[in-house]
């Protein structure tokens, strides 16, 4: 273990080959791999702080951007950013940089990825923690037939991702406006949003979501321009193309559908987080406790969807105290 605690500058960004792309991984520390997996829209510099934290408590931090994400080549085709894909390229990395298996921390898309990669490989995961996206019940419909059916007229992101490339446009034209709106805690205020919430009315998403009066106390200006040189240099149509796999991945992961999760799991979330549809901890529960019978549930009161950041300190107790356990 490092004499001196480890501290953010420690972190180093390393190339590799990784399942044929060239592929940026932020490293920290020594002892047993920690893979962290992150979401949309967001890269490795997410995890900082869990990193440092691992570190600090004799782990190896390693943290790649996705494929089609900052540091990370894209695919060539949107087809390939599925599961069986990013799965190969997953267990890539554990195979460069870490043993089977690996400790696995995952948020939002990085979690519904973890999720279906521990299914699909369960010997390749020792522990998991997942945030803010619960495993979800397969179901019987395609997800975007089902959003049809949910929101009607109403305006949802993830059926306007599905039309390219109206959405990489609209963000790439405006990485600041986009990133701006969506790093914002459930209390940060906000103007009046320029467009209604009904999808026949024109224009992307950026204009209905209210301008935030105010950066919320866990991003700086500087965090945020961060993010937002990394998507003006790789752009949004990487992380878009997960969004257009989501029917894809439901057919893949059909014959995994009724298989038990094994290993044990920890999911943290904050619970004004849209993504869990404010559920309580028993109803997250008993949603998920048949399939991962070794889950245990933190709902950290009031916290929204970027619970990593948010709500730091908490996370990285909570991480610690569930991976230090035998």
């Amino acid at each position: 273990m490092n004499n001196q605690p480890y501290c953010e500058t420690d972190i180093t960004l390393n190339e590799y080959h990784i399942a044929g792309l060239k592929t940026r991984i932020a490293e920290i520390g020594s002892g047993p791999a920690v893979l962290l997996l992150h979401g949309w829209p967001e890269c490795w510099y997410s995890w900082r702080s869990q990193m440092v934290a691992l570190a600090n408590a004799g782990y190896r931090a390693i943290a790649p951007d996705m494929p089609g994400f900052a540091g990370t080549d894209d695919f060539p085709r949107c087809e390939d950013y599925n599961i069986e894909t990013i799965s190969v390229f997953i267990l890539n990395i554990i195979d460069t940089l870490a043993e089977s298996p690996v400790l696995m921390v995952a948020h939002d898309w990085g979690a519904a990825i973890a999720w279906h990669f521990t299914l699909r490989h369960p010997n390749a995961v020792s522990k998991l923690i997942t945030m803010s996206v619960p495993l979800r019940p397969h179901g019987d419909t395609p997800p975007t037939q089902k959003f049809i059916q949910q929101f009607g007229d109403r305006f949802f992101y993830q059926l306007y991702f599905q039309t390219p490339p109206h959405a990489e446009n609209e963000f790439d034209a405006n990485p600041y406006g986009i990133l701006s709106r969506l790093y914002c805690a459930p209390d940060t205020p906000r103007e009046k949003p320029l467009l209604s919430n009904r999808s026949y009315v024109g224009g992307g998403w950026i204009d209905r979501l209210g301008r935030p009066t105010q950066t919320p106390d866990w991003i700086s200006e500087s965090e945020l321009q961060y993010y937002v040189s990394q998507y003006k240099q790789r752009g949004f149509h990487g992380g878009i193309c997960y969004y257009r796999n989501i029917d894809r991945n439901w057919e893949m992961m059909a014959d995994y559908s009724e298989l038990t999760l094994h290993c044990p799991v920890l999911f943290i979330a904050g619970s004004a987080d849209n993504s869990i549809a404010r559920a309580s901890e028993e109803e997250l529960y008993q949603s998920m406790q048949t399939r991962v019978p070794n889950i245990k549930i933190a709902l950290l009161p009031n916290y929204g969807h970027w619970i990593q950041r948010e709500a730091a300190e908490q996370v990285n107790t909570l991480m610690l105290s569930f991976l230090k356990t035998s």
